[in-house]
């Protein structure tokens, strides 16, 4: 099993160095054996400040020596394939080959229309663009006639440290979206919001197509995480955000499978005890309670790796615990 991070962009305006926490928990995720930390990214939306993840990805990459660093995700519909390729491959050059490309297709239209594109069109850009980019790695040179881009018979500069290139792993739960990650991505990233049953059933599909496609599948899958000594630091530290954080995406319109109706029970004020709600939709607990779940989740859906979104509420210093614990309470118990 493979573990990842995501990133939480702790921003210091007091600092001359404003990411020097950020770094210190990347530094720490690294000494306590994640094999990865990731970065989301979003344009024009100020709660998200990671319009530019290549950038802060190359600072990480210099603070760290093996820790690889991905992008989940990254919407590459809304730029230049050329100009993308050239950023990722700067990138595993800086890193010495540690980069993991994540992408999705993107789904806030002011993003698109900001960029002057079309939201409509993100699923044919995407393609396009993976296309051309993996055929610039493997062959060296650009060469793409589409609807979307047309880039003439160029040499790709710089070429990646990586071969044939960085894994490019392609998120989503549709069904255009799983054909995508078999026929043109190296892995498929699951949705944060799916309970087990559904995302071990989204993840069989990918598999599906990955035969008929003959690709080896990948599975990332994303959960909400957190571990303290106590079931009770857990209920403080971590429950009440991660409860608010579903429900602002089912008030959005964002369907959230509530097989035992716990967000309508949660929505009408009653208790639901952190055993509950945490089992089949979140990493929670304590180090015994968190390896029971790792269990679970790798024997019924077969995952490689599965990044942890922890609560960045929290802040720095219990972050940092939560990171440290896993690392040496809970994965080494999964060796």
């Amino acid at each position: 099993m493979r573990f990842g991070l995501r990133v939480p962009l702790l921003h210091d305006s007091s600092s001359r160095d404003p990411y020097h926490q950020t770094y210190t928990l990347c530094q720490a995720a690294e000494n306590a054996g994640f094999d990865f930390v990731s970065l989301t990214h979003h344009a024009f939306t100020p709660e998200c400040q990671t319009s530019a993840p290549f950038v802060i990805l190359a600072a990480i990459a210099a603070r760290t020596t093996k820790l690889k660093l991905s992008t989940i995700i990254y919407i590459l519909p809304l730029y230049h394939p050329a100009a993308v390729a050239e950023q990722v491959a700067s990138l595993d050059l800086i890193s010495n080959g540690r980069v993991i490309f994540g992408i999705g297709i993107g789904y806030r239209d002011y993003e698109f229309a900001g960029m002057g594109t079309n939201l409509k069109d993100r699923g044919a850009r995407t393609d396009e663009a993976l296309t051309a980019i993996r055929h610039a790695w493997t062959t060296g040179r650009f060469n793409h006639q589409g609807k979307h881009f047309q880039i003439p018979d160029l040499p790709a500069v710089p070429m990646p440290v990586q071969r044939p290139h960085p894994p490019m792993w392609i998120g989503g739960v549709s069904e255009p979206a799983m054909r995508r990650a078999a026929r043109l991505g190296d892995g498929w990233i699951g949705q944060n919001m799916q309970m087990l049953e559904e995302e071990t059933q989204q993840a069989d599909q990918y598999r599906k197509y990955c035969a008929e496609e003959g690709r080896k599948p990948f599975v990332c899958m994303t959960r909400n995480a957190w571990v303290a000594a106590t079931r009770a630091e857990v209920e403080t530290d971590w429950y009440p955000s991660c409860v608010e954080f579903n429900l602002g995406y089912r008030r959005a319109g964002v369907i959230v499978p509530d097989p035992a109706g716990v967000y309508e029970r949660l929505e009408r004020g009653q208790n639901v005890s952190l055993e509950e709600y945490a089992h089949d939709r979140a990493i929670a607990g304590t180090p015994k309670d968190c390896v029971a779940q790792l269990r679970r989740w790798k024997e019924r859906s077969n995952f490689d790796a599965m990044l942890f979104l922890l609560n960045e509420e929290a802040g720095f210093e219990k972050m940092h615990t939560a990171i440290t614990m896993f690392g040496r309470e809970v994965f080494p118990a999964l060796a």
